[in-house]
């Protein structure tokens, strides 16, 4: 692996026909003096010093298609804060670990074997800390808005999805999602660092394997994602853990239930994410599950406590017993007062 390592890092030089990928590049790398590809095909990168020693590929394979191609030894442990442009990055992690998140924010692991599609805004900074002693070969498809919409138009990939939600500006927070890599995956990613060819050989060989994973990918992300935009994205156990926090917080106090946003601060979670994973594991909405609970609780309470009828609305969160009272008659279909006198639960 070369050890070429400037004193100084210097970003890589954009000129008017560079293409718009490069921009896109980990910050601090730099240009190694022999290019083994076409300029503008693509350019072999030294990492950064001291931290790291190893390269990192990057071939444009189509206008608005760029592969990223990384062997990288990290010695010792650093983060490094990346600004993105506007594209859609899908990561493939051969080896190695790290975590990403929001710049400030809770960070999310990269473990060796996975595949996560990142969705990071323009105005947002993406934060990768890499513990020491780290052998990472990652590979990572970049792709522009324009070619994305014109490979996934007219599939279930445009309906109510994270992708869709970029494309048409609705994906407001950082988004990112991994899963296993299929078998099919492994070998295509393990191809890209065993290239056989040299020249313009080894160009079309790398073109070819890339395609042929944006290809997987796509299909993966079909899988993962219904027809109708449900997300069909297994659950972590993480994330089973921070739905699990949210309903004993609701079920806690729901006088005082928090807002999406209060509940996003508390877990240090996007409220994006939050609502999404929450109605998968759920499968209802944050607010039909209080919604849900606030009626069975009063349910509970009008049948088996003398509380009157105000003190139960107010205990479940309700400023004004009218409104109470015309949510529970359209949830059960009888009122409060009925169910005191016959003190018979319509839960039963």
């Amino acid at each position: 692996m070369p050890e070429n390592k400037p004193d100084t890092v210097p970003g890589v030089k954009q000129d008017n026909d560079a293409p718009v990928l490069l921009t896109d590049i980990p910050p601090k790398y730099a240009p190694l003096d022999q290019q083994p590809y076409d300029r503008h095909f693509g350019l072999r990168l030294a990492t950064p010093a001291p931290e790291t020693h190893g390269i990192k590929d990057i071939c444009i394979v189509r206008k608005g298609l760029a592969v990223l191609i990384g062997d990288v030894e990290h010695d010792y442990a650093h983060s490094d804060l990346n600004e993105s442009g506007d594209v859609v990055k899908f990561h493939f992690r051969y080896s190695g670990s790290s975590e990403i998140g929001v710049e400030g924010g809770e960070l999310e692991p990269v473990d060796p074997m996975t595949f996560g599609v990142l969705i990071q805004p323009s105005s947002m900074k993406k934060v990768e800390c890499f513990p020491a002693h780290q052998h990472e070969q990652s590979v990572t498809l970049l792709c522009e808005p324009l070619f994305l919409e014109e490979i996934i138009s007219g599939t279930s990939l445009l309906m109510s999805t994270p992708l869709e939600q970029f494309l048409y500006g609705e994906q407001k927070d950082m988004y990112y999602y991994a899963v296993s890599m299929r078998p099919e995956m492994i070998s295509a990613v393990k191809s890209l660092f065993e290239m056989k060819f040299t020249g313009r050989l080894r160009q079309l060989q790398i073109e070819a394997k890339t395609l042929e994973l944006l290809c997987y990918t796509l299909d993966q992300l079909s899988k993962m994602w219904s027809d109708t935009g449900t997300d069909k994205t297994p659950l972590r156990q993480k994330d089973i853990k921070r739905v699990a926090e949210i309903c004993e917080i609701l079920d806690n106090d729901l006088s005082k239930a928090p807002t999406i946003n209060e509940l996003a601060k508390t877990l240090s979670w996007n409220e994006t994410q939050l609502m999404r994973v929450f109605r998968q594991a759920v499968g209802t909405t944050v607010h039909n599950y209080l919604h849900r609970a606030r009626m069975e609780k009063a349910c509970d309470l009008l049948a088996n406590t003398e509380m009157t009828i105000t003190q139960i609305a107010m205990s479940v969160g309700y400023e004004y017993s009218s409104n109470f009272i015309t949510a529970f008659r359209k949830y059960f279909g009888v009122t409060p007062k009925q169910v005191r006198a016959d003190r018979i639960s319509p839960l039963k």
